[in-house]
């Protein structure tokens, strides 16, 4: 069960109850059997966030977050699942049994590295705030601004320039070499058991996780040396690509903000913070993660890239923000003045200087635009076609038709091209799947897995048969909303009736839902009724329900795999207002009606399409079964269902 036996999550579940846990965090009102409060994820004036003591579950019906007490910890403080149960069990006075004794090797190796950096760090402040050999770093320091209090927030240090300065002072506090080595403090060198200080001379910055504790650190030469800036090495803590500089100081700051700024170094940061944009943080380099994509997305909406002008023009940043908006992120970018960065931008215009720049950022297809037209020479004919075709490119990967409609416009009046023609070139890039209209993510409607025929993708050879598609397109996108819509009420009735289950199971099975997620949370839900109800019975009868025969939602989202999932699944579980009343056999039965209905009329349209197909083949006796087939699905339906809305 993710690193912990199922036992040790329920007695640290069974002790940390949701409801108290939430409100040292969000201030929760009480509205009938549950609570509601504003959403700490995401900025909003009227309470959509609610939590169910009954359930032990949260959800917010405006953005989409949700899950039990563990999802609630990871999500706020930052962490993962095991820091997670650990959180929780300090809190409720539970010691936690070790695993394994491999397991107990492993959480020692990592504290004695918390231990280490630590004891690096208060020894790098010492020397940068007393050691008359840093007296160079301290100028360098006020030089650039930086006022004391700064430098304490940060934890700004030095490192002496001798080869082991450093490796003395913590083996004289009785700190292994081993231990050193194992933090990428220090390296080994040329004699057998010799080891030398790898940061020497620089200026030090503590990478810290986002709950302040130091993985490992990065330092900057005062002088013209290289290389300019020295990071630690990867080990069992850090991971440049999993972190990002100054978060710790400033998560609170973007979760009220719902906005991240990133900026591209350790200084432009440190400088952003000390003028009041507290919600900056740095990447560990230009080219931003995955990883440091979902840590921004726990936090906030919106981000904006702050980089350089040089920058930001690297291919490798702009996959990096494709990244960013990969995550589901409104991403925008700073234009900064030529040759100016985020740090000298606020030491020479202040406070309000960066303001602008941080309001005047733009979209990411308005950046894509620019770059691709600034690449080519306007003024021939030649180059105009170039940049055309560049922002054709760009132009296409944008989902929404009418933005992508009013972006080809703008570019055209750029280009000075006809919007006619330009708007002709990105619409075959998008028929050629230049620009795959997404689909939604677990946070609003359920994904859905759309087969070729159905997405309307295929070229059509006239306006009427594209007019008739379109018709077709929206007549079964009803349809299936219709269909998850049943599926949902179907998983939400499965938790808590046994006699649901049984029906379901007997009638469609687990397998039997369209959608991939649905799929997922309803095996997860069959297996937990099975548990449930095997050996003594005590755990069903303690969970009550019809029957005893209702199951817990949070063991059903532990045996998820993907935190989405569990996250939508939460939704499902809590429901919105008027769900789930009367006769729960009853309602079961209407929406299995509609999964029925709904493949009946799936299999009249493969039918039609194949029947299509044989015209003017002669293939004869095909054609015959499959107009009795039709014939009999036709009347089956007609006999059986009523019609959808909008389908005939």
């Amino acid at each position: 069960m993710r690193g912990y036996s199922e036992d040790v999550l329920g007695d640290v579940r069974a002790k940390s109850d949701i409801v108290e846990v939430i409100s040292g965090y969000v201030a929760l009102k009480q509205t009938g059997k549950t609570y509601k409060g504003l959403c700490p994820f995401h900025t909003e004036k009227t309470p959509s966030f609610v939590v169910s003591p009954e359930k032990q579950l949260f959800h917010c019906f405006g953005c989409g977050a949700g899950g039990d007490v563990f999802s609630f910890i990871m999500k706020t403080e930052n962490v993962g699942f095991a820091e997670a149960v650990k959180i929780l069990a300090d809190r409720a006075g539970i010691i936690i049994r070790e695993d394994s004794e491999e397991a107990r090797e492993e959480r020692e190796r990592l504290r004695a590295l918390y231990e280490v950096n630590e004891a690096a760090c208060e020894y790098f402040q010492r020397v940068l705030m007393e050691s008359p050999e840093a007296g160079a770093a301290r100028e360098y320091v006020r030089r650039r601004g930086v006022r004391d209090e700064i430098v304490r927030k940060f934890r700004l240090g030095y490192a002496l320039p001798s080869w082991d300065a450093l490796l003395k002072a913590l083996t004289a506090s009785k700190i292994p070499r081993e231990a050193l080595l194992d933090a990428g403090l220090v390296a080994p060198g040329k004699d057998a058991g010799g080891y030398y200080d790898r940061f020497r001379a620089r200026l030090m910055f503590p990478i810290c996780d986002a709950q302040g504790k130091v993985l490992g650190f990065g330092g900057r030469v005062l002088d013209d040396s290289v290389p300019k800036y020295l990071n630690s090495p990867e080990t069992a803590l850090f991971k440049k690509g999993r972190n990002l500089y100054g978060l710790h100081l400033a998560k609170d700051a973007i979760r009220k903000e719902s906005t991240a700024v990133i900026v591209e170094g350790y200084m432009d940061a440190i400088a952003s913070h000390q003028h009041g944009f507290d919600h900056v943080v740095a990447s560990l380099g230009t080219a931003l993660t995955e990883d440091q994509a979902r840590i921004i997305r726990r936090y906030a909406s919106r981000v904006v890239i702050a980089y350089d002008a040089d920058a930001a023009g690297a291919a490798a940043t702009v996959r990096g923000m494709e990244i960013l908006a990969g995550a589901r992120l409104d991403v925008r970018v700073a234009s900064l003045p030529a040759g100016e960065d985020p740090d000298s931008t606020v030491r020479k215009g202040g406070a309000e200087a960066l303001a602008r720049v941080l309001t005047d950022a733009r979209p990411l297809i308005d950046y894509k635009l620019h770059l691709a037209i600034s690449r080519c020479d306007r003024g021939t004919v030649e180059g105009r076609v170039s940049a055309a075709r560049e922002a054709a490119m760009v132009l296409a990967t944008i989902k929404s038709a009418v933005e992508r409609s009013e972006y080809t416009r703008r570019a055209a009046t750029e280009l000075e091209i006809d919007p006619n023609a330009l708007g002709k070139d990105v619409e075959a890039l998008v028929r050629a799947g230049g620009a795959r209209p997404g689909r939604p993510g677990w946070g609003g409607r359920p994904r859905v897995a759309v087969r070729p025929e159905e997405s309307g993708a295929s070229g059509d050879r006239n306006a009427a048969s594209r007019h008739t598609k379109s018709e077709d397109d929206i007549a079964r996108s009803g349809e299936m909303m219709k269909v998850l819509e049943a599926e949902k009420m179907l998983l939400r009735l499965m938790a808590e009736s046994g006699e649901v289950r049984r029906i379901v199971l007997e009638q469609v099975g687990a397998d039997g839902f369209r959608d991939p997620g649905h799929r997922e949370i309803a095996r997860a839900i069959v297996a937990e009724g099975t548990m449930s109800r095997s050996g003594s019975g005590t755990r069903a009868e303690a969970e009550g329900g019809a029957g005893g025969d209702a199951v817990e939602p949070t063991r059903v989202m532990a045996a998820l795999d993907n935190e989405e999932t569990r996250r939508y699944a939460a939704g499902i579980f809590l429901g919105q207002a008027g769900e789930g009343q009367g006769d729960p056999s009853r309602m079961a039965q209407d929406c299995l009606s509609v999964l029925r209905e709904h493949s009946l009329r799936d299999r009249i349209r493969e039918v039609e399409r194949e029947l299509a197909s044989l015209g003017g083949t002669g293939e004869m006796e095909r054609s015959r079964a499959l107009l009795a087939e039709l014939g009999s699905l036709r009347a089956r339906l007609s006999k059986e269902f009523q019609p959808f809305s909008g389908i005939g």
